[in-house]
């Protein structure tokens, strides 16, 4: 291996001195090659020049030449094309002339009084290592910081709510001018209300000195008011000394919102799937209704109509469309997308509901649906419907898998939902149990990736495993898989939130009680008030309009939207009922229409529409409230709804 040889630029004007420095190098024995020159220029030009011969190991400067002297020479030498660890020679014992020296960039520096060469070949060694080492560490933090500038995610330093350095990723993300607009300022400002408070946690843990690592979720909102959902990590860092917080945060709107998408496509799957399960459970309703009617009719037909008989029967259709009010209540429910947010929940409920769905298709199979509530009730932070769906999803996997074990009809289908709750971890156990062979050991590690299904072409879509594994960590649970018995088993387990389950639900209470009771102490304000009834069912507006009358009211009403505007010009109404869905003029143009007349018109929307509920016209500024009544109608509390109003109308 050849020899490594030391090439120096010896810039001296003082022939002696030159003289006595190459001799003592010589005397150390080391391999050093040595280029002399007088002056400043002719150094300057060998370091701008090319090739081997401009690349020098060390400069030993003198800071007193002919054509410049002082530390300014040291700042003429480091400007050159080619720059190299500088050590200065002085001819004085000058503290502070050697410590500007260094702060100009000199390495190291000599006195004139060369005691020997290994002083003057200790101090090139440690001129040249400590160059090499800044050199190193310069092309390090060079590459980190082109690393952290190329990141896709937000990167930055709090020092306290403070932001000390910010990425241009993270400018980007905030939608920020440059990092000067966000340099100094407090994140905090930028967070959005709703997640300051999580934000503020962890910012005073690593003030705190907190040391470990922390992974949250917050919203950002950017200057145009947009929101940006933020999914953070975050470490302990050090700045100027103090405790400081270094974040990185990947920007998952997108993310999200995909997401979102994805489970909505997956109810609306399992929705269509069920389409026999719901067209059943409607039908039962619809056929008790029309065996009812048909049956008062027919005491008509036969001249022998009994009221008590009569009574019963409409009572009976009465419950029945109740019955199904509730069930199309829930299927807009479960098809809408999940906007609400986490919320204490009984988990049985959404179990027994979707069992409720997925009932009729397993009997149709002849299998069994066998539920096993827990010892003790729980309830279980997120959104109910979502759970239903996991569920859903879970028991049609197992009627299908028994459906395809059973062709030769040697088994009977069995599907039991346990529930189990473990006092001690605070978790709740759902699992779903079947008995249709099992899932194949091969694609068990691949059940809830997205897309894969073991179902034929056709049968299934690959989402509702992939999904669920989404909804149940979302919740902080965990989803599995195994083979158990004879069949699969899939087991869901959820953080309880709190024990007992009383006093939450109020949707199955019975409100009848609530309901208003019909007596003559109105009679007086009934009689006063006018209501115009607006329907483009025919039927229903004359229903409506009858029992209204039958009660005292006076009643106007209309099929359309121009038919009422034309008779609220001849007799102001006092109260307006409106359909809201209605050809030539909807509800909304016809509120907006009267309140142009009567800001103060009281209006009561009768809608049987998800979406009209939510926001049913736009009645902004108007000096009296629209409420709303969903289809279909509950006339007497239609009623106390009336007298409430009439009353205010007397008045």
């Amino acid at each position: 291996m050849p020899e490594q040889r030391f090439r120096i630029l010896l810039v001296e004007d003082n022939p002696g001195d030159a003289f006595l420095v190459r001799t003592l190098l010589e005397e150390t024995g080391e391999p050093f090659d040595i280029e002399h020159r007088s002056d400043l220029a002719s150094a300057m030009a060998v370091l701008n020049g090319t090739g081997a011969d401009a690349l020098f190991d060390v400069v030993l400067l003198d800071l007193t030449l002919p054509d410049s002297s002082g530390v300014a020479t040291i700042s003429r030498i480091r400007s050159c094309a080619n720059t190299a660890p500088v050590v200065v020679l002085t001819g004085h014992k000058d503290e502070e002339l050697a410590f500007e020296a260094l702060q100009h960039g000199a390495e190291d520096y000599l006195t004139k009084e060369f005691p020997d060469g290994r002083t003057i070949r200790r101090s090139i060694r440690y001129a040249i290592e400590r160059s090499r080492a800044e050199r190193a560490l310069k092309e390090s933090e060079e590459r980190y910081r082109k690393l952290v500038e190329l990141a896709p995610e937000l990167i930055a330093i709090l020092s306290s709510e403070e932001i000390v350095y910010v990425n241009q990723q993270g400018v980007s993300i905030l939608k920020a001018d440059d990092s000067n607009a966000l340099i100094g300022r407090s994140f905090m400002e930028m967070v959005h209300p709703a997640s300051r408070d999580i934000l503020g946690e962890y910012i005073a843990r690593y003030q705190g000195g907190y040391g470990g690592r922390a992974d949250f979720t917050i919203m950002c909102q950017r200057p145009d008011g947009e929101n940006v959902e933020l999914e953070v990590s975050a470490i302990a860092f050090t700045h100027e000394g103090a405790p400081a917080m270094l974040m990185l945060a990947e920007d998952v709107t997108e993310k999200r919102k995909i997401e979102r998408q994805l489970v909505q496509t997956s109810k609306l799957a399992t929705l269509g799937e069920m389409a026999a399960s719901v067209a059943h459970e409607m039908n039962q309703p619809l056929n008790v209704i029309r065996m009812a009617a048909d049956t008062c009719a027919l005491q008509y037909d036969l001249d022998a109509v009994k009221p008590a008989f009569q009574r019963e029967r409409l009572s009976l259709i009465s419950s029945q469309t109740e019955r199904m009010s509730e069930i199309i209540k829930h299927l807009q429910i479960y098809s809408r997308p999940d906007d609400d947010d986490f919320v204490p929940f009984d988990p049985m409920k959404a179990v027994m509901r979707s069992v409720d769905m997925i009932e009729h298709d397993c009997r149709l199979s002849g299998i069994m649906i066998d539920v096993v509530p827990p010892a003790q009730g729980c309830l279980v932070n997120g959104r109910q419907v979502q759970l239903e769906q996991v569920m859903v999803n879970m028991l049609t996997n197992a009627r299908d898998a028994i459906n395809e074990n059973a062709d030769d009809g040697s088994i009977g289908g069995l599907i039991r939902v346990s529930a189990m709750v473990d006092e001690t971890h605070k978790v709740l156990k759902l699992a779903v149990n079947d008995n249709g062979g099992g899932v194949p050991e091969a694609a068990i590690d691949l059940l809830f990736h997205p897309f894969f299904t073991t179902k034929d072409v056709g049968k299934g879509t690959g989402l509702g495993l992939s999904v669920s594994f989404g909804i149940v960590e979302a919740m902080g649970g965990k989803i599995d898989v195994r083979n158990e018995g004879d069949g699969a088993c899939f087991e869901v387990m959820l953080p309880i939130a709190s024990f007992g389950s009383d006093g939450l639900d109020q949707d199955d209470e019975d409100l009848d009680e609530c309901l208003p009771v019909e007596t003559g102490a109105n009679a007086a304000s009934r009689s006063k008030t006018r209501i115009l009834v607006v329907d483009d069912e025919i039927d229903a507006m004359e229903i409506i309009s009858g029992y209204l009358e039958a009660q005292g009211y006076s009643v106007s009403a209309a099929s359309n939207g121009e038919d009422a505007l034309a008779i609220s010009g001849i007799i102001q109404p006092n109260i307006l009922i409106t359909d809201i869905r209605m050809p030539q003029m909807d509800g909304n143009s016809l509120v907006k229409e009267l309140r142009s007349r009567d800001p103060a018109l009281p209006v009561i929307v009768m809608t049987g529409h998800p979406g009209d509920a939510d926001r049913p016209v736009d009645d902004d500024g108007a000096d009296a409230p629209v409420m709303v009544m969903s289809k279909p109608l509950n006339l007497k509390e239609l009623l106390g709804i009336l007298d409430e109003l009439s009353e205010v109308c007397g008045e």
